[in-house]
């Protein structure tokens, strides 16, 4: 049974903020403002406060956000690859949090 939390749907993104729906079947709120003020962070990182690349999130394959206008270069088995920019899903959904934690009407966007 696979235990790790990952994202399966996108459900809203605002500045600097993405709601998501979980395998879990929560909805949890990642506030990325929280995570800017955060030293010591990779630079590729820092350029998703750029909303004009940040509102460009999407769910990768792996259920996780992903920025496909955003793209890494790595060496695997002595080869360059480039992928989009992406994040660790089991951080993403330690550091976000529950939408029951915010004071919103409900909408039928989320219904």
């Amino acid at each position: 049974m696979n235990n790790i939390p990952y994202i399966t749907q996108i459900l809203k993104i605002e500045p600097f903020k993405i709601t998501c729906l979980w395998n879990t079947g929560e909805v949890r709120v990642n506030d990325f403002e929280e995570e800017f003020v955060i030293p010591d962070r990779l630079e590729i990182f820092y350029r998703l406060t750029n909303y004009d690349i940040f509102k460009y999130a999407s769910v990768s394959e792996e259920g996780t956000l992903q920025w496909v206008n955003l793209q890494v270069s790595m060496k695997i088995l002595n080869k360059d690859v480039i992928s989009p920019f992406d994040l660790d899903s089991v951080t993403l959904y330690e550091n976000s949090h529950s939408i029951k934690e915010y004071r919103l009407v409900m909408t039928e966007e989320f219904v």
